[in-house]
């Protein structure tokens, strides 16, 4: 009978933990990434967007407590209409940059969220590219009332093994690619 009881009691805690948190979908439609790279030492600069596959996230009394997103890879695309932008794009999914043919998707992974005041959270996350996983750090703004996230990030890419034209790899007069990709992340739910 004791058993039977600590069951049941054990059962109904487990079930209202999981109904205390909502995992809310990604809407892949209206959610995006906007890219940017640029040349180190000269003006220019190229942008695009790359699309997310799924994701979703974990919510408590209003509050992300998990995250995890898939990207494809094979979706980059750029906002620039000239001629040679798709010998660009070839280039990003060339495995000089994101190698897609062997890794058509990125991920990222919330590890760490801190709530800091008027809907803004710092979140710690696991980024995957190209098969390595690196911890990146970022605020973002939450809108709980729309289920809206934005955040803008900053990466190395050598940090990712993406190293052509690197600043390491590369004399100045070669026109050096900056090491830093940014990326403005709109998310909707």
């Amino acid at each position: 009978m004791k058993k039977c009881i600590l069951l049941a009691v054990f059962t109904i805690l487990f079930i209202n933990l999981s109904l205390s948190q909502e995992k809310i979908k990604l809407d892949t439609k209206k959610s995006s990434i906007i890219w940017e790279g640029s040349k180190l030492f000269g003006f220019g600069s190229h942008d695009g967007i790359v699309n997310f596959i799924e994701g979703e996230i974990t919510v408590k009394d209003s509050k992300i407590t998990k995250g995890s997103f898939i990207i494809d890879m094979t979706s980059i695309k750029s906002n620039e209409t000239e001629t040679w932008v798709n010998d660009l794009i070839e280039h990003l999914k060339h495995k000089d940059f994101f190698d897609v043919k062997n890794n058509p998707t990125a991920k990222i992974i919330f590890t760490n969220i801190k709530y800091v005041g008027n809907g803004y959270v710092q979140i710690t996350a696991d980024l995957t590219i190209n098969k390595i996983t690196n911890s990146v750090f970022f605020v973002a703004k939450q809108n709980a009332a729309k289920k809206q996230i934005e955040t803008r990030l900053k990466i190395d890419r050598t940090d990712w093994n993406i190293t052509y034209k690197s600043q390491g790899k590369t004399s100045i007069k070669d026109q050096i690619i900056s090491d830093a990709i940014s990326f403005k992340i709109n998310l909707n739910f």
